[in-house]
């Protein structure tokens, strides 16, 4: 990759974050809210609102930062910014990710606590998968799952280099890069393992955040699987963004090997995988809806029945 791409490639996945975000908070923005059963509810969603706001600011707002620091980083290499801008450009929605998950760790930790002498909340012990759509959840760990294989077996596929492929058959012998071998394949699988532990720790800080005064138990626990929807579908879209540009980049160097249906096969998954990604960026969440809090319910009449 030269420095050249790293200039087209960083603009275009921040378009498309920029997007992705558009999209996403003109949705949440437009529809209109349910009332919160209480003034602590409703503080607790604006503050909710306000953090993935931030989120997605910030996702789309440090890899330009990066991008414009790593120039002058990379100064002091003359000659390595073309490879060095390579793994920038396959870092960077994991950095767009860390900004993400970051903000929201510290919306999560900020969370509005309870006040006032008296104060009720379910006991209950929550875990990772309470807080998250199950299917989201699913998808994720596929995305992870299918970067990590991807990788392995392109760093194993790989030259010596580590950033092409070799092809012999007789006396001809092709060779292609970039190629996603351990070159690139090493900073994407530390980056990787940070977005999973970052989302991790995200999610559980979610689960054990203070709970909302004065409302149903089951309005607390929605409000829990907005936050942790906001969460996991950031998370899925950059995994699915890394292995999309992972797939793509191993495609083309195959093609230039001459395993052209092979090649072409890879790089078409890629951008089957980035546009999965980007449409499950923009399933948008169940946002919770007020009812009676039980300690208030007036009893009913009996009933009989089986």
């Amino acid at each position: 990759m030269s420095g050249s791409l790293v200039v087209v490639v960083l603009p275009l996945l921040a378009l498309l974050v920029l997007g992705v975000a558009t999209i996403v908070l003109a949705v949440g923005l437009a529809r209109r809210p349910a009332p919160a059963p209480s003034q602590a509810a409703e503080v607790a969603r604006r503050h909710g609102r306000n953090v993935h706001v931030a989120a997605w600011l910030a996702a789309l707002l440090v890899p330009q930062v990066v991008a414009s620091a790593a120039p002058v980083a990379f100064h002091a290499a003359p000659g390595s910014y073309p490879l060095l801008g390579g793994v920038l450009v396959g870092l960077a929605p994991a950095v767009a990710g860390s900004a993400f998950l970051t903000a929201h760790l510290v919306g999560e930790r900020t969370w509005p606590r309870p006040t006032g002498t008296v104060r009720r909340a379910a006991l209950g012990h929550r875990r990772v998968v309470d807080v998250v759509p199950r299917p989201l959840l699913r998808v994720t760990a596929a995305w992870t799952v299918g970067l990590v294989l991807v990788l392995v077996a392109a760093g194993l596929t790989a030259a010596d280099d580590g950033r092409s492929v070799v092809r012999t058959v007789g006396s001809s012998t092709w060779g292609a890069s970039p190629y996603p071998g351990w070159f690139y394949g090493v900073p994407l699988l530390v980056a990787t393992a940070v977005v999973v532990v970052l989302t991790a720790i995200t999610l559980r800080v979610v689960t054990q955040r203070p709970a909302v005064v004065d409302a149903d138990p089951t309005y607390d626990a929605a409000s829990r699987r907005l936050s942790g929807h906001r969460v996991l579908r950031g998370t899925q879209l950059v995994l699915a963004l890394t292995l999309a540009g992972v797939l793509f980049f191993a495609g083309n160097a195959l093609r230039g090997v001459e395993l052209v249906g092979l090649g072409a096969g890879t790089a078409i998954a890629g951008v089957l995988v980035a546009l999965t990604g980007a449409a499950l960026a923009l399933v948008p969440a169940a946002p919770p809806v007020a009812t009676t809090p039980a300690w208030q319910a007036a009893p009913g009449p009996a009933r009989v029945g089986p």
